[in-house]
C-alpha cells in the first residue's frame, strides 16, 4: 500500500477503511465488479462521496493497463482540503499498481 496510508483495515468482504495520513479514515465499499476488467469502490459515507474506478485491460498473462479514475462531489472549501492528499494517494497507488 502507499506510504500515505495510515490505516487499512478489512471490516467486511466487500468494504475496508483507510486513513491517509493528516486525514479522517474513510469507509469504502465494492460498488461494481466485473472480474477481471473493472472495479468500482465508493465511500460507505454521504459525507465524503466519491468514486474510485479502476479499468483493466490484458496486456499479456502477466501484465496488464490500468486506469484510475476518481470523482467526488465537493464544496469548494472541501476540495482545497482533500485535492492535495488525494492525488497524492492516487499518484502513489499508480506507481505501486505493479504491487497490488
Amino acid at each position: 500500500m502507499p506510504d500515505s496510508i495510515s490505516k487499512f483495515e478489512l471490516t467486511g468482504e466487500d468494504s475496508f477503511i483507510f486513513a491517509l495520513k493528516g486525514m479522517p479514515e474513510i469507509k469504502l465499499r465494492m460498488k461494481e465488479k466485473t472480474a477481471p476488467s473493472f472495479i468500482k469502490l465508493g465511500a460507505a459515507s454521504d459525507k465524503l462521496p466519491f468514486s474510485l474506478e479502476a479499468k483493466i485491460d490484458a496486456v499479456s498473462d502477466t501484465a496488464s493497463d490500468v486506469q484510475l479514475f476518481f470523482e467526488g462531489e465537493f464544496n469548494a472549501m472541501m476540495a482545497m482540503m482533500v485535492k492535495g492528499p488525494i492525488s497524492k494517494f492516487i499518484e502513489t497507488l499508480a506507481a505501486n499498481m505493479h504491487k497490488l
